[in-house]
């Protein structure tokens, strides 16, 4: 049972490989006089000959070799055919291969098109023969799978400006937010971060903000109205000591908010964590 399975299996395989196998495909001429039907192992397909000493055309365009098929309708001494590309004529002797059905089937024959080339003619004198054309697509390769492009870590979504603060002639910048307008920003690829948040001191009121992981409230922070003494914004007199917000993990992506609670200017500085 085992055995007749691999058999049933290996046929199926091979029956898709010759699926896959590019076919021959027949090649139409411009100006053909009679013709005459062919059933063979190939198909059935109708062959023409030329009308009295003329040639017959065929378009070429983006075809790399055609292969000419051809059969006579009487036996024939030397019969030859001759292709004519950009007006060079190329001989070609006919050797006969079989006899069907009061036909004498002749070997084809392949033609290699020279690149750029967009027509060629086939021409015979003898009346006997009659010619199809067929070229074989080459496969087409296989398009890479489209890769999604990676996010980035962090993006930063919304804020109401850029501060730059300084430590000792060393400088940061800061993404600042107030009751108006929240510092909103994106962590990716199970990327975890830190938040520095400093907030501006114009009286005794307290400063207070919120943060919200993908539109839920997870924090609240309350800073005092201690004032740092080594840390300076332009523009900015007093600024609060430091907090440094650790967010809840992330397991994929997550939207961080940070909104202000309280009448005050904030200033938060995102920095990512070393990936696991």
């Amino acid at each position: 049972m085992q055995y007749k399975k691999i058999i049933i299996v290996m046929a199926l395989m091979l029956a898709v490989l010759a699926a896959l196998q590019a076919k021959p495909k027949a090649l139409a001429f411009d100006n053909p006089g009679n013709s005459r039907l062919l059933k063979n192992d190939d198909g059935n397909f109708y062959y023409y000959r030329s009308l009295p000493e003329k040639s017959m055309k065929l378009n070429v365009t983006d075809i790399s070799e055609i292969e000419l098929r051809s059969f006579a309708i009487e036996p024939l001494k030397k019969p030859q055919v001759i292709s004519i590309i950009d007006k060079k004529q190329t001989t070609h002797a006919l050797t006969l291969k079989e006899r069907m059905d009061g036909y004498y089937l002749y070997e084809s024959v392949s033609i290699p098109i020279p690149e750029g080339t967009k027509e060629m003619q086939i021409l015979c004198y003898d009346r006997s023969i009659y010619f199809r054309a067929f070229w074989t697509p080459l496969p087409k390769p296989k398009a890479k799978p489209v890769t999604a492009k990676q996010l980035p870590n962090l993006h930063v979504n919304a804020h109401s400006g850029i501060l730059t603060m300084t430590r000792n002639g060393n400088s940061s910048d800061y993404y600042s937010f107030t009751p108006d307008q929240p510092l909103r920003f994106t962590l990716n690829n199970k990327r975890n971060a830190i938040v520095y948040v400093r907030a501006r001191l114009l009286d005794i009121t307290v400063p207070v903000f919120e943060v919200y992981v993908n539109g839920e409230l997870a924090q609240t922070h309350e800073f005092t109205i201690k004032r740092t003494t080594t840390y300076s914004v332009p523009g900015i007199r007093h600024l609060t000591i430091g907090k440094k917000v650790e967010l809840p993990l992330n397991e994929d992506r997550s939207i961080i908010e940070f909104r202000a609670k309280s009448d005050h200017l904030f200033l938060g500085r995102p920095v990512l964590l070393k990936a696991n």
